[in-house]
């Protein structure tokens, strides 16, 4: 005999607490499925900066100090701030070139720690460029890496 919390269902015995898990399973893959893709770019950067410096991209750079990660302001806080300001110069020059620097895939390799750029288009060489300098600034300043800004709050930046 079945409790008031079983179905069967086409030969399958259903449980309230089986279908509320299917239910959460199913609303998991929706939500997965209705995400937008990364950007080419941001995802070819955040591949370079991890295989060149050994850190987890996002987690070490993503709002690391007062110019890394979105948006910037203020003096940089040190070497690895630096680069992020630089970075965000090269981007802004690229962008007045009309190279799309957020969606824009480009190629590149790396090879006994140095990032050779492939052959693309004018604007994919040039982003490839700047993510090239970028990652090697981030890899020459892992010393100054400070832990005290890898979340600095960005209200904080004059």
């Amino acid at each position: 005999m079945r409790t008031s919390a079983e179905w069967r269902v086409m030969d399958c015995v259903f449980s309230s607490r089986s279908l509320e898990m299917k239910g959460l399973f199913m609303l998991a893959w929706l939500l997965a499925c209705s995400v937008p893709a990364v950007p080419g770019s941001l995802l070819d950067l955040k591949s370079m900066i991890e295989k060149v410096t050994g850190k987890p991209a996002l987690k070490s750079y993503g709002f690391y100090g007062c110019h890394c990660g979105w948006g910037g302001r203020g003096t940089p806080k040190d070497g690895t701030d630096w680069c992020c300001w630089k970075h965000d110069r090269c981007y802004a020059q690229l962008e007045t070139q009309d190279c799309d620097v957020l969606t824009q895939a480009y190629r590149y390799r790396v090879a006994w720690g140095f990032v050779i750029c492939e052959h693309g288009s004018r604007c994919q060489r040039q982003l490839c460029a700047c993510d090239q300098k970028f990652v090697y600034c981030l890899k020459r300043n892992m010393r100054s890496y400070n832990p005290l800004y890898q979340y600095f709050p960005n209200f904080l930046c004059t």
